[in-house]
């Protein structure tokens, strides 16, 4: 037999099977799938899709924006020159701070270059006998050691605090 008569032959037998046949060949195939598909539903509880996380609702607020309201104009005023230490003055005590220890430099002249003549050394008391001046970017005032009218020099600002008398 060949491939052909096979054919012919397959053919003839599917043509053979009457229509009531095909008919009933898919009332069960329907049944079929419908009994699979109530299995299913009823192995996931009813549920089509198994459960995911549920959606997280978003709720917009408007949230008022703060109006500006018009202010007057400022005059122009002259900006005020600041000091490092407004309270020293010549006659007053001073006191060196802020040296962690170190101590501070007592200079012959108001610059870093000056060549030192001493160390004013943490807490110790001085009274401040010339200054300020403004030099290099430092503010320098000249001290002198209230017992010792020979150890004197000129120190920067920064390392020092007007103080009552000792």
């Amino acid at each position: 037999m060949s491939d052909h008569d096979t054919e012919t032959y397959v053919r003839r037998d599917l043509a053979a099977i009457p229509p009531i046949a095909w008919v009933l060949a898919a009332v069960v195939l329907l049944l079929a799938a419908m009994a699979c598909g109530l299995w299913a539903m009823t192995a996931l509880g009813g549920r089509l899709f198994p459960a995911g996380p549920s959606p997280t609702p978003i709720i917009w607020t408007v949230t008022p924006v703060p109006t500006t309201v018009p202010s007057a104009v400022p005059t122009d005023m002259p900006a005020p020159t600041p000091t490092i230490s407004p309270e020293i003055a010549v006659g007053r005590y001073v006191r060196v701070t802020g040296t962690e220890g170190a101590g501070v430099s007592l200079r012959q002249d108001p610059d870093v270059g000056s060549p030192r003549l001493g160390i004013g050394y943490e807490d110790e008391v001085f009274v401040a006998i010339d200054g300020p001046r403004e030099v290099g970017g430092y503010t320098w005032w000249l001290v002198r050691d209230p017992d010792d009218e020979a150890q004197r020099g000129w120190v920067v600002a920064n390392y020092l605090e007007p103080v009552d008398h000792p």
